[in-house]
């Protein structure tokens, strides 16, 4: 089948994009090198940033949008700040709300084993709660902005239904299942007295294991930690008053408590942090795969619709 006159115009353009894009991407490496290898240095005192909800999900960067690290990439900052020789204390900087139960569970022994081997700080700047708190406790000292939100210590589990809203409808659902608690949760039914107390054993059970892990590392007794738990949100201040954080202060007074700890006489602090140092904040390697992708689609099409079908599906 021979191309036509349109078709053959379009491929030539692929091909001459396909060079612009190698030339560009070799350019942009140089400069992309230049500009991680200045991000990174060596120091004796590690600052990790945990932003954002705690997740083992994979978020990858897009043209307008930054990679978030998940809880696989904190885990291993903090293994690989650990064991380096070089590094005498780490300050972990929270900026989180919480996150999934399995995922602060690891990132919370991660911390853990690590403070056995260096200083851990933990620093609360905006927000330390549920599953973040869980991360902070778990180091050897706490500093919070006198106005940070701390605590929220519990665990929820929420479903939704709309049963109602599909009778409105006339939607029917119709589930075979293998046995009788098989579609527990359901959205399309309601939950029957039952299966609510199965789910409430769960959260139940993952709320002690909470209220635990709280009280060991903090020094504090069970009653003592249920008292300041169920969910309750603390400002840096009252979260001292209480016990839940052993000082307010800043970032820079979180720095100055590991190095004492560590008896560093002088802190030199290297940040680890996602390698973005692309265009709008997608990263070399992804911009690389992206456009790459859409290229190598484009020159494989016979026609400008599939071509054009092929960058909607990517984008």
């Amino acid at each position: 089948m021979t191309l036509n006159t349109g078709e053959k115009i379009l491929k030539k353009i692929y091909i001459i994009s396909a060079v612009i894009f190698a030339l560009l991407v070799l350019i942009l490496g140089v400069f992309g090198i230049l500009l991680v290898g200045s991000s990174f240095g060596s120091g004796n005192i590690a600052l990790i940033d945990l932003n954002g909800p705690i997740s083992s999900q994979t978020t990858q960067a897009g043209i307008f949008s930054e990679y978030e690290p998940n809880v696989d990439d904190y885990i291993g900052w903090i293994e690989d700040a650990a064991e380096d020789s070089g590094t005498e204390a780490i300050v972990i900087k929270i900026n989180s709300p919480g996150g999934e139960v399995i995922a602060s569970e690891k990132l919370a022994r991660s911390i853990k084993s690590a403070s056995e081997k260096k200083v851990v700080v933990a620093y609360i700047e905006t927000m330390g709660a549920s599953a973040a708190y869980q991360a902070a406790s778990s180091a050897d000292y706490i500093v919070a902005e006198r106005q940070s939100l701390v605590g929220n210590i519990g665990v929820r589990l929420e479903t939704i239904h709309y049963y109602g809203l599909m009778e409105k409808l006339g939607v029917n659902v119709t589930t075979i299942k293998s046995g009788e608690y098989k579609d527990i949760g359901s959205p399309t039914r309601p939950m029957t007295e039952e299966e609510q107390k199965m789910l409430e054993s769960i959260v139940d059970e993952s709320y002690c294991e909470f209220i635990s892990w709280v009280a060991e590392n903090r020094n504090m007794t069970i009653n003592e930690t249920l008292q300041v738990a169920e969910g309750k949100i603390y400002s840096g201040i009252q979260a001292e008053k209480v016990g839940l954080v052993d000082m307010t202060g800043t970032e820079d007074d979180a720095i100055d408590i590991a190095a004492k700890m560590a008896n560093i006489s002088d802190p030199n602090v290297y940040r680890y942090e996602t390698q973005s140092s692309g265009i709008l904040g997608i990263n070399l390697n992804d911009m690389s795969y992206a456009l790459g992708y859409g290229i190598g689609k484009g020159l494989s099409q016979t026609s400008l619709e599939d071509s054009v079908r092929s960058y909607q599906m990517y984008y």
